[in-house]
């Protein structure tokens, strides 16, 4: 015969279960499942409206937050952005240990230190997802350049096209030999100026673009070289922003002509443009702004881009004329950036990078992903076709080309981004 004692109370079992099971408190998993959530939320809300997010985000809230970020992490001389990814992961790597270890002291079970664990790990992802997106991530959703500048989005024809890559090509050739002077670049071309007199360049470039609106005013810390730039380069990448910090990195182990555009592109991201594109056209604008002939050239020379757009709608042979015109100082440049970006880079890591990347892109909700570099082009055109006032040289006629219509269009012979 069995006493009372023998039996279990029917809940007593249930509040076993909840305690086995770290369900004893619902709220502990309810809060952070919230915040991811919660962030989601946020994104497809401000990707529905993002004239909005425009003005009360980008232009108001960022304009001051991304400021203040930049100008605290200019107490420090290293980049802060670096050593947070460099030490974060170790801090949290010693805090699971650490953890684990007092969890299995008190007699814990593997279902209830994986559980701990896994509850710890949604706080981090929801906590910072939606901090990013405060932050700096929901200038992904802001009004789109091309539509806030007034860019005409039009197919260009054969001939316009023609006409735009001539005059960089040749702007990319004057920009060359203006920086050059009397120097010998026979194996590479070299930047002449010191670091910060390159920041500042660019920065006074920055200032002087009046399309920028806002984002053209200063206030912004400077960039930063990245210590473990072999790193980046094995990984294929010019450089990096941190928007935890407000800090434009950049590799300092590229070729020179390439770490003008590079600063430029990550200061870009500094005021708020998040589209790669959209980086990169502004850093072709503002590189090719600068007073200072080898920061022109360094725009101009990503600038050939544009070529890919050229090549399928002409002849094999009047694509080899034109790209014929390129000077020889640039032409072996480009040999010299390729062969650095094809001895330097591990296959495997620059894999893995670039899917890293495309996801992250997809997550932000920009639907080509790291297609979005070379979306690039397309914004150079347009601007080319819409504001030809503003890039006629002094003293420039322009030429009357024939369209796809028929019809006659102004477009100047040479063109250069400086009203200079």
């Amino acid at each position: 015969m069995q006493s009372l004692n023998d039996f279990e109370h029917p809940f007593e079992g249930s509040a076993r279960i909840k305690r086995r099971f770290g369900l004893r408190r619902p709220i502990r998993w309810l809060l952070p499942l919230c915040l991811p959530a919660g962030a989601v939320i946020l994104q497809r809300v401000a990707t529905s409206h993002p004239d909005a997010v425009d003005r009360i985000y980008s232009r108001t809230i960022y304009f001051y937050l991304g400021r203040a970020l930049s100008q605290a992490s200019r107490l420090f001389s290293f980049s802060v952005g670096e050593a947070l990814l460099v030490g974060l992961p170790c801090v949290g790597l010693i805090l699971v240990l650490w953890q684990t270890r007092r969890q299995l002291a008190r007699g814990a079970s593997r279902l209830e230190i994986v559980l701990a664990r896994s509850r710890g790990l949604v706080w981090f992802a929801g906590v910072f997802f939606l901090g990013f997106l405060v932050i700096w991530g929901l200038n992904y959703q802001r009004t789109p350049l091309a539509r806030g500048m007034g860019l005409k989005e039009r197919k260009a024809s054969a001939v316009e096209l023609e006409t735009i890559c001539r005059q960089i090509i040749a702007e990319v050739n004057r920009s060359f030999e203006g920086a050059r002077g009397t120097s010998d670049w026979s194996a590479a071309s070299r930047l002449s100026l010191s670091r910060e007199e390159l920041f500042h360049a660019l920065e006074e470039a920055y200032q002087s673009e009046g399309l920028l609106g806002e984002a053209a005013r200063g206030g912004f810390g400077p960039p930063k070289p990245v210590y473990f730039s072999r790193v980046m380069s094995r990984l294929g990448v010019s450089g990096i922003y941190s928007p935890l910090t407000g800090e434009p990195n950049f590799n300092a182990e590229q070729p020179d002509c390439e770490i003008p555009f590079a600063i430029a592109h990550e200061k870009a991201h500094q005021r708020g443009y998040a589209r790669e594109d959209e980086a990169s056209f502004i850093a072709f604008l503002t590189c090719a702004r600068a007073r200072q002939p080898y920061v022109q050239y360094s725009g101009f020379l990503r600038g050939l881009k544009v070529l890919a757009a050229l090549q399928p709608v002409v002849s094999p042979e009047r694509y080899r004329e034109i790209v014929s015109e390129l000077a020889s100082g640039p032409r072996n440049d480009l040999r010299v950036s390729a062969e650095f970006w094809r001895r330097s880079r591990h296959p495997l890591l620059e894999r893995v990078a670039e899917r890293a990347n495309d996801s992250y892109l997809r997550a932000n909700r920009v639907q080509t992903g790291v297609r979005n570099y070379g979306e690039v082009v397309s914004l150079i055109i347009s601007y080319y076709l819409t504001y030809p006032e503003k890039v006629v040289g002094a003293g420039l006629v322009p030429a009357r080309l024939p369209t796809e219509a028929g019809q006659g269009q102004a477009l100047p012979l040479q063109l250069t981004l400086s009203d200079e």
